[in-house]
């Protein structure tokens, strides 16, 4: 426990920025009984600002007990509720963590009818953050650059601001289940892997940088890339140019690695 003052007051559970994470600080949060009015859960490497009369918690992950608490929602809630928290628990957003922990506290209450109740702050805030987090994938799906390597592997890097590794790997599991590939999140330093006819695996890197990654380009690679920035060139009309509507339809965050841009 690692405390700026002992004693009555509040109590901020510090969690990793994660869905097992977050889960495991509602565990124990719940097992403690310091009375959710006085309890709150931050992600510990969120800035926050310390407060006096207030203990904080360091909170170790635990699957098991993280588990606990997703069997929890999907079985005495619904399946449906634990998708938003799960889809909420991805999100960019600090205030995620605490905002998971107290529709947890009224979906116990309240039953799969607690999506419904939008007046509720926290409620409001998890349909905000899924939404961000939905259209985000959405232009990833639309967006998403691979490139074959020497090795024929096919290869991608995003910059995501949310963490939607787990959701692209489906859609792209459909669409190429016949190629090895890899897509890395060089913004929470993770990576997905396909190996062909099999399925993906999700693979936490913190210590790698992707984008100083040395990358040999298969031939065929090459030569396409070039094509298609000479084809690029060659469609664009410099008087009709419309760069508002451009950042509109193609936001500037995603076209990090567009060879295009």
């Amino acid at each position: 426990m690692d405390s700026l003052t002992t004693g009555e007051g509040r109590f901020v559970y510090l969690c990793e920025d994660s869905t097992e994470g977050i889960f495991t600080a509602v565990y124990e949060a719940f097992a403690d009984r310091h009375g959710h009015a006085n309890t709150f859960i931050q992600i510990a490497n969120a800035p926050y600002t310390r407060e006096f009369f207030t203990t904080y918690i360091t909170v170790d992950t635990d699957l098991e007990k993280a588990s606990k608490v997703a069997h929890t929602m999907q079985k005495k809630v619904s399946w449906q509720v634990y998708d938003t928290l799960q889809m909420a628990s991805l999100s960019y957003m600090p205030e995620k963590a605490d905002a998971i922990y107290r529709t947890i506290i009224l979906a116990l209450q309240m039953g799969p009818q607690v999506l419904d109740h939008l007046t509720d702050a926290n409620v409001a805030l998890l349909f905000k953050m899924e939404r961000n987090i939905h259209n985000e994938i959405l232009h990833e799906q639309g967006f998403l650059r691979f490139e074959e390597l020497s090795s024929r592997v096919l290869f991608a890097r995003i910059n995501p601001k949310n963490a939607i590794l787990p959701y692209l790997a489906a859609h792209f599991s459909d669409r190429f289940p016949e190629e090895n590939w890899v897509i890395a999140d060089t913004e929470h330093r993770s990576l997905i892997l396909h190996e062909r006819e099999k399925g993906c695996t999700l693979i936490h890197a913190k210590e790698e940088d992707f984008d100083q990654l040395i990358l040999s380009y298969s031939e065929e690679e090459e030569v396409f890339q070039k094509l298609w920035k000479r084809y690029v060139d060659a469609i664009g009309i410099k008087a009709r140019e419309n760069l508002d509507l451009q950042r509109q339809m193609l936001p500037l965050r995603f076209r990090k690695y567009m060879k295009e841009f």
